[in-house]
């Protein structure tokens, strides 16, 4: 004999019902666990191609940042003012007040 196979003349037919039951709910509950998984999977197909795109975007933007600061730095090298961010407020405040000690002159 089979020992997965049952024979069900031996057992009372209030437990063949409640096997049947449970074995359907089981079953039940299986298919619709598959559907999430199956379901679960194409989203997470979904997620890693739009990472991927994303990630593609990031590149290019860090590459055009990385052209346009070379560009920017050749053009104040060009110039002559290669001065930092800090430096040209530095430089702007001590342009005003040699202005204004020139306006007091004249």
């Amino acid at each position: 004999m089979d020992p997965q196979t049952v024979d069900e003349s031996t057992l009372p037919a209030g437990d063949v019902k409640s096997v049947d039951g449970s074995f359907k709910a089981l079953w039940e509950s299986a298919r619709r666990a598959a559907e999430m998984i199956a379901g679960l999977r194409q989203e997470r197909q979904a997620l890693q191609t739009l990472v991927a795109r994303l990630e593609r975007e990031l590149q290019q933007m860090r590459a055009e940042s990385a052209q346009f600061r070379k560009q920017t730095a050749e053009h104040e090298q060009e110039a002559g003012m290669s001065i930092a961010g800090g430096d040209r407020d530095l430089l702007a405040a001590k342009v005003k007040e040699l202005i204004a000690k020139l306006d007091a002159y004249l």
